[in-house]
């Protein structure tokens, strides 16, 4: 190899000592240790990036992670050069190491285990296996890039509303939605980017060094791209070497939103100038494919470009009211987003979308339940929510007349009476709703901590929230809504940010109360000559134990989302691998993607790994593109497919063990006690297994939610293994099968396997 390299690596034993002896063991005259620069009257940061600048790729350890050798691979790629990841794979925490953020989950890696064997295998590394990656083309329409954090500190609730109040667009990386992201993935919304906001989060909190790694990695993108983030932390906590004179630093709200609001002003004006990223290789036909987001929330004003019109679709844009029921990644996000769409094509509709970031109801509902007063949850949930559905659409309706009213003062001073009537202050009027929500909360609990007594408190805020105001709310609507034939809100996200300790009962009742007073409104402004209608969102869980509670259990008519139809996701895959090609190109862009593998397609066998959930499916068929471009390849091959499954299969148990116990409160480490247990198991086999989660829950229980999961599947007729999104799946005959046979078959989900290797 005749290439020039800079080898980046953190200074700690025995990683630095191994790559000193490989590079001096091997007469590696062509690479340079970051070590070995000669720093005298130099900022170390500079010179690093100047070497950077000047070789031909980067080699950098990622056995041990470190914030500055994470931005010196981000700033490489930012940079357009190849990088190489080293690994020494004898260290015990390695491979954790390595799948922490999920960086190099498509990338390739040179695994070592001792100093001559980092350097013969340096000596025989061919940079075909690690091209530079290919950026994206700017995304005008949201141009701002937000990686958020998975715990909503009031530093990021801050940095949050800020972007809201600035009316910039933006896509947001949430880990509640996606626990990790891939370089491929990261190098996309960067490149695509005119402005990026990085947190950096405290050492004191969860997840502090995953997504500081993921910060730093997103940081030296940008800086090698040339586009200038704004990395702010909260504190003076001790920053990377490398971008260390980058940060801002933020000791309170005021200092938080003033330097994120002025970030999003300075991206909206270089978004009118920035410019094409020039790079001298064409793309070739997989980089051109651009499956976009598996979370539709992170892409919503893309979406009509590849958004699968099914029958569920239909029944939301036609439904007077109703429930949309499906599980986590199935698409409900999008179905809210497309009907939004179509029901602001008509201007004689007035939408009111309500999709909080996050909310604090859970806090609410804490303070509520310690009130032993009878009746006093109840009462006081149904009169919060019938304020938050009025005030919601006050706002939205004070926003489209103002629009339409700019010369007619009559209106303007009508707009006026009503926004000093209800006091709509510039923070509100201006925030969103997630703000709005957490204003709403903060003046509930506020009534309960000052009031001298439960009867007390329960009189001031039926004052306030029920008889005082709402019959002013309901008379203002009436007065701004003549120039509309229909209102229609649409609410998802109510159950998210539930703490993961299981949903609550008292969570469901919130929902249940929800629904009642969506229901109340609708007739209240039908009497009004209003026609209100309402779609609510809801996980498939948190759906079931509101049907518990209810005594009519056909009183909801859900719009259930079932993918249970191989096909149905092929056809989705195939509209996003051919919404970015030229028509020319479709079939070729399509047979790219699809090859056999094994005997079926590519995509068959995605399909069949992806539990039939859409944003599975994606994630998967994103992370086998990303292998084979990152491989240079000019389609997928089978090799590709196969590593992406095993990668699926950790994201897979990963994933699901976070969902099962935030719906649960069992461990989100269930499914490794099947480690070794085999694919086919007993019942008492599988009792045995469950037994050992120490939990409230009955073995049988907990067998019934990983049967509903989709972690346990039961055999047909011919002993083949069905799960419960396969239309041959019976629940019914398995619980007959428990009461009738001595034994009883369990098949483990083969898309976890790989996931649960020991």
């Amino acid at each position: 190899m005749t290439k020039n390299a800079f080898f980046a690596y953190p200074a700690a034993e025995p990683v630095q000592t191994t790559i000193s002896e490989a590079v001096a063991d091997g007469d590696l005259k062509n690479i340079t240790p970051w070590v070995h620069l000669n720093t005298f009257g130099y900022r170390l940061d500079h010179l690093i990036r100047e070497k950077i600048e000047e070789c031909d790729f980067l080699l950098a350890d990622i056995t041990i992670p470190n914030f500055n050798v994470y931005y010196e691979i981000g700033f490489c790629i930012g940079a357009g050069k190849p990088v190489v990841p080293t690994v020494d794979f004898t260290m015990k925490d390695a491979n954790a190491n390595v799948s922490l953020t999920g960086l190099f989950a498509t990338t390739g890696q040179l695994r070592y285990q001792s100093y001559r064997d980092l350097s013969s295998k340096i000596a025989r590394i061919n940079l075909s296996d690690y091209r530079p990656i290919v950026p994206k083309q700017k995304n005008h329409n949201q141009p701002l890039f937000f990686l958020s954090a998975l715990k909503r500190t009031n530093f990021i609730e801050y940095i949050s509303t800020a972007i809201g109040n600035s009316q910039v667009e933006a896509r947001v990386f949430d880990p509640n939605d996606m626990i990790s992201m891939s370089i491929n993935d990261a190098f996309a919304d960067v490149s695509a980017s005119t402005g990026l906001i990085l947190p950096l989060v405290a050492a004191t909190i969860e997840g502090d060094l995953k997504h500081n790694l993921q910060a730093s990695v997103l940081a030296g993108m940008a800086h090698g791209l040339g586009i200038e983030p704004l990395i702010i932390q909260f504190d003076n906590s001790p920053a990377p070497v490398d971008f260390r004179e980058f940060i801002s630093t933020a000791r309170g709200r005021l200092e938080a939103t003033r330097d994120v609001e002025a970030y999003c002003q300075q991206t909206l004006i270089l978004n009118q100038r920035s410019k094409p990223i020039g790079r001298n290789r064409t793309p070739s036909l997989l980089e051109q494919i651009d499956l976009g987001k598996s979370a539709a929330e992170h892409e919503a004003l893309k979406l009509d470009q590849y958004f699968v019109r099914t029958a569920q679709f239909t029944r939301a844009t036609r439904a007077k009211s109703g429930i949309v029921v499906g599980r986590k990644g199935s698409g409900k996000t999008a179905i809210f987003y497309a009907t939004l769409e179509k029901k602001q094509s008509d201007r004689r509709n007035l939408t009111v979308p309500l999709m909080p970031v996050s909310h604090r109801l859970s806090e609410l509902r804490a303070h509520l339940v310690d009130v032993k007063t009878a009746g006093f949850f109840d009462h006081t949930i149904e009169a919060f929510w019938q304020y938050i559905i009025y005030m919601e659409i006050i706002y939205a309706l004070r926003e489209s007349a103002l629009s339409k009213s700019k010369h007619n003062y009559s209106k303007l001073k009508e707009i006026e009476e009503i926004e000093t009537r209800f006091k709509m202050d510039t923070e509100h009027v201006y925030g969103d709703f997630t703000s709005r929500l957490e204003s709403a909360v903060n003046l509930v609990i506020g009534f309960l901590k000052v009031s001298p007594n439960m009867i007390a408190a329960r009189e001031e805020l039926t004052n306030f929230l029920f008889e005082h105001e709402i019959s002013k709310l309901r008379d203002a609507v009436t007065a701004l809504a003549a120039d509309y034939n229909t209102i229609t809100l649409l609410f998802d996200n109510i159950d998210k940010g539930w703490p993961a300790t299981r949903v609550e009962e008292h969570d469901v009742k919130t929902v249940q109360h929800l629904l009642n007073i969506l229901n109340k409104v609708q007739r209240e402004l039908g009497r009004k000559d209003i026609d209100f209608e309402y779609l609510l969102f809801l996980r498939g869980d948190v759906y079931e134990r509101l049907v518990e509670g209810t005594a009519d259990r056909g009183k909801f008519d859900p719009i259930k989302i079932d993918w249970s139809d191989p096909e149905q996701l092929t056809h989705l895959l195939m509209q996003r691998v051919v919404s970015n090609v030229p028509p020319e190109r479709a079939d070729a862009a399509w047979n790219a993607v699809n090859p056999k593998v094994d005997g079926k397609t590519a995509v068959e066998v995605m399909v069949a790994a992806s539990l039939m959930r859409p944003r599975f499916l994606i994630n998967l068929a994103e992370n086998a593109l990303s292998i084979a471009v990152n491989r240079g390849h000019s389609m997928i091959s089978d090799d590709d497919v196969k590593a992406a499954l095993e990668k699926h299969s950790l994201y897979l148990v990963t994933d699901f063990g976070f969902e099962v116990r935030d719906v649960s409160g069992l461990s989100e480490k269930i499914f490794y006690d099947f480690i070794g247990e085999g694919q086919r198991l007993t019942h008492e086999q599988v009792l045995r297994i469950v037994s050992k989660q120490t939990h409230e829950l009955e073995p049988d229980k907990i067998v019934d939610l990983l049967l509903w999961y989709g972690f346990l599947g039961i055999p047909d007729p011919r002993e083949r293994p069905v799960f419960i999104y396969n239309r041959e799946y019976d629940f019914k005959r398995l619980e007959a099968e428990r009461d009738r046979l001595d034994e009883v078959i369990y098949y483990v989900n083969a898309a976890f396997l790989d996931g649960l290797k020991d």
